[in-house]
């Protein structure tokens, strides 16, 4: 981003895909790395944020600027704590692998909680995982062994998935506001034959877990200091969230009406 031919190359590649009528904005990979490009010297991520700023100047108007910015763990000068300050140019962010510790999830809650704030776009990426598996998964085969398998059929994949949705479903609904959003698949590959860890199961619009009734948020998420470090919960209009991260028990009150 240094070289200003691959810079004012980079900035015109992005707005002449955007002449297309059926492309709503762009996304930026790698923000979070900006700092730590190994052998790109120093001064790359200013660099990087000079380009990205004279893109969002001349971005046509009603196209967003998106990017794989927020990480709980980062924290450098230009970015700040999170990366937060790279929300100045874009409409929002995507958060990937933000799952490890009770802690780094508690900083990404908080993170998106104070990107919303300012209106931005929170876009979280999550993936099943089988220690969430309701009822508890207990075969002896793995459940990558079986999402593996070529005789599974779709539906039964889509309810294989969905036993693991309650835990990340419950983080996002801690910190759901307009302009949050959840994917909860293991890849974005649609093709039915891609049976590899059930990457084809990605259409959320097939989980019932989440068609829930939720009513309007009656206040932002809560810790429950009674019930442990990282026990968090929030109330909606129909539901009540409760979720220990430690742990991983999740708590799906419906309420009178929903």
């Amino acid at each position: 981003h240094r070289n200003l031919d691959f810079r004012a190359w980079w900035i015109n590649r992005a707005l002449e895909m955007l002449d297309n009528e059926h492309i709503d904005g762009v996304f930026v990979d790698g923000i979070c790395a900006t700092p730590n490009r190994r052998g790109y010297g120093k001064g790359y991520e200013q660099a990087y944020i000079e380009t990205a700023t004279e893109l969002r100047e001349r971005l046509p108007p009603g196209k967003l600027l998106i990017g794989n910015a927020l990480k709980n763990g980062a924290n450098n000068p230009l970015g700040g704590i999170g990366n937060i300050q790279h929300l100045q140019y874009l409409d929002g962010s995507y958060l990937e692998r933000w799952y490890f510790t009770p802690k780094s999830i508690v900083k990404t809650m908080e993170l998106m909680r104070e990107a919303l704030k300012e209106g931005r776009i929170v876009m979280l990426k999550a993936v099943p995982d089988e220690r969430d598996a309701v009822p508890k998964w207990d075969e002896e085969t793995s459940l990558e062994e079986v999402m593996q398998s070529p005789d599974m059929t779709m539906d039964e994949r889509y309810a294989l998935v969905e036993r693991m949705i309650r835990y990340p479903l419950a983080i996002f609904l801690l910190i759901v506001e307009p302009h949050a959003y959840l994917s909860y698949c293991y890849g974005v590959n649609a093709d039915p034959k891609n049976t590899r860890n059930g990457r084809a199961v990605f259409d959320c619009e097939r989980f019932k877990e989440l068609k829930r009734k939720l009513g309007k948020a009656l206040g932002p998420y809560v810790k429950e200091d009674e019930d442990g470090e990282f026990v968090f919960s929030r109330e909606f209009e129909f539901l009540k969230v409760w979720v220990d991260i430690e742990s991983r028990e999740v708590r799906l009150e419906e309420k009178s009406g929903g």
